[in-house]
């Protein structure tokens, strides 16, 4: 965790900006969501409406296009900055060790390159910010049901965080196995390295069968600790998936309840039914990102950077 934070203390300007947009998004989001809430409850009450209460949410949804269109320009630029200071970064160290003359284990940081550090730059171009945007909808969404209606909040937010502590205990394995699976791929690397830069000496000395039997093994080990990853990754997300239509089909239940006693009114429901939607479907894919995330932290700490 201590490079992410030099990565985002190094591009910290673009990563506040990729908050802010991400935050004026979801909030334009929310607010034009509630104003058509209460356009249906002015309905269902038989109040007037105004021409100026109509163009008010149509305001808010070409906000919420124009942000959303700077979210995903500014999030990538972000993700992308970020990525390049990791590349250079490792250069930068790699360079030093060199003129000090401290690369002692020169596959070891081939190694690296092809593997940490690829994967860790192919994540922060791409999901990154996605986790980020997916969090900071999860907070203003739990926040305004809350001030809208705290039953039904509740009622959202009990299951919701049940399920989030599943998906904490079940991600603790990954760690591990993307431990395993990359210390094979070291092994692995070293292994044809060495093929490479000593074949002279291999060969005098018949080590051909040796260093292929250890290839292999390598090869196994790490094909193993791959297929694990990918079934536990394939477990979490079908459960998580079932388990995501919970929240909903209690907020259906006790709304629709709420709504014949006359205790809620229809557009108050519809736009809980509108926001749990965010909060699942982020519900869905948080074990996918939760796997993604614990595998790019696992590379992070295996990378030096200057």
């Amino acid at each position: 965790m201590e490079v992410l934070r030099i990565l985002i203390k190094r591009n910290r300007g673009w990563v506040t900006l990729s908050v802010a947009t991400a935050l004026m998004s979801n909030a334009s989001q929310i607010m034009y969501l509630y104003y058509i809430g209460e356009l249906v409850n002015r309905i269902e009450k038989r109040e007037v409406i105004e021409l100026s209460f109509i163009i008010i949410p149509v305001c808010f949804i070409l906000t919420n296009a124009i942000t959303q269109i700077l979210n995903q320009y500014v999030g990538r630029y972000s993700s992308e900055k970020m990525a390049h200071t990791l590349r250079m970064g490792y250069a930068g160290r790699l360079v030093h060790k060199a003129v000090e003359e401290k690369l002692t284990d020169t596959a070891q940081a081939m190694s690296v390159v092809q593997n940490e550090l690829a994967q860790a730059g192919g994540y922060l171009s791409g999901a990154f910010f996605d986790i980020t945007g997916m969090m900071i909808t999860g907070c203003l969404v739990s926040v305004f049901l809350m001030f809208e209606n705290v039953n039904l909040t509740l009622v959202i937010l009990i299951p919701t965080f049940l399920i989030l502590i599943y998906v904490v205990l079940s991600g603790r394995k990954l760690s591990g196995i993307v431990n395993a699976a990359q210390s094979e791929k070291r092994k692995m690397n070293r292994t044809v390295y060495s093929v490479v830069h000593a074949f002279p000496a291999i060969k005098i000395y018949d080590g051909e069968e040796l260093c292929k039997k250890a290839y292999e093994e390598s090869v196994t080990a790490w094909t193993g600790q791959a297929a694990r990853l990918g079934r536990l990754a394939a477990v979490y997300n079908t459960l998580s998936g079932v388990l995501s239509r919970v929240p909903l089909l209690l907020l259906l239940m006790t709304g629709g309840y709420m709504v014949v006693r006359g205790k809620l009114l229809m557009g108050t429901l519809i736009v809980f039914i509108n926001l749990e939607k965010s909060l699942t479907q982020s519900i869905m894919n948080l074990p996918n990102w939760l796997s993604g995330f614990k595998v790019f932290t696992t590379n992070l700490s295996r990378i030096e950077i200057e």
